[in-house]
This record gives C-alpha cells, sequence and structure tokens, in this order.
C-alpha cells in the first residue's frame, strides 16, 4: 500500500504473506491481512486514512 501525505514524502507499507502448502492452512487472504497494514498506515501517519480500492481488469 502507498500512502500520501501533504508535504511529506510517500510511504510504501506492507505485510508479507507466505503460502506453505500446510494442511489447513488458508491460502488467500483472511480479513487480517487487509485490517493490519490500515492500522499500521494509520499509526505511522498520525491521521485519517483515505481508502482507494480498485479491482483494474483489462479485457
Amino acid at each position: 500500500m502507498t500512502c500520501y501525505k501533504p508535504g511529506e514524502r510517500s510511504r510504501l507499507i506492507y505485510a508479507i504473506r507466505e503460502y506453505r502448502g500446510r494442511e489447513g492452512e488458508p491460502k488467500g487472504f483472511g480479513w487480517r491481512d487487509f485490517r493490519d497494514p490500515l492500522a499500521r498506515a494509520r499509526i505511522q501517519l498520525c491521521g485519517p486514512i483515505v481508502l482507494v480500492w480498485t479491482t483494474s481488469a483489462s479485457t
């Protein structure tokens, strides 16, 4: 996720998720995988967040 705050440098906030192929291990992202980077961005930027989500699929 890239974060921008007026008058400051942009920031890249990310989390690594590794799939090991273990039995019962989920392959996709869970709600915590989306929540945690947003919470970290909110703390690091010390302000409200405007989230823009796109699923641009070119056809």
